[in-house]
């Protein structure tokens, strides 16, 4: 099965093992039924959840004190990617490879990846031989479809923010 990125760890909170991480998922409702995450394919099991704008506050029972949250700087949660139920659920990992196309049903390009630098992801389109990017925004996404790996935009909206 496919594992997905949902967090990174940032640092240690407090004395007993507590690690702040970014949530790369918003959905506060996956996060406090997850039990359990791994990172470089160990498995901990979560004891407590706290959330507060884009960051959460991880407690484990295998990570204790301070000096051991420490060591998973820098580190990356991950899970067993979960089955959508739905056809508008998806994954911000599910765009890349994504074609691109207007309205119209005109080609515009493809995903080539997709970043984070904030709460809006940034797709990066391959257009022309060449890379350009623009905020994964509902102005500008009329439609997404994951099962044709398609995404449609409004061409107009697109031509506003693509850079």
């Amino acid at each position: 099965m496919q594992k997905i990125q949902i967090a990174k760890v940032l640092k240690p909170q407090g004395i007993k093992g507590e690690i702040k991480v970014e949530l790369y998922l918003s959905d506060l409702n996956f996060w406090r039924s997850l039990k359990s995450f791994e990172i470089d394919g160990k498995t901990y099991n979560i004891s407590s959840f706290r959330s507060q704008k884009n960051f959460g506050f991880i407690g484990t029972r295998e990570i204790l004190t301070r000096n051991d949250a420490e060591t998973f700087r820098n580190k990356i949660l991950q899970v067993e990617k979960p089955t959508n139920n739905s056809e508008d659920e998806f994954f911000i990992s599910d765009l890349e490879n994504c074609c691109v196309v207007d309205e119209n049903g005109n080609i515009l390009g493809y995903v080539e990846s997709v970043e984070r630098y904030s709460a809006t992801p940034i797709i990066n389109l391959m257009l022309n031989g060449g890379i350009k990017s623009f905020p994964f925004l509902k102005e500008v996404i009329k439609k997404v479809d994951i099962k044709n790996k398609k995404i449609v935009v409004f061409k107009n909206k697109l031509e506003e923010v693509i850079v």
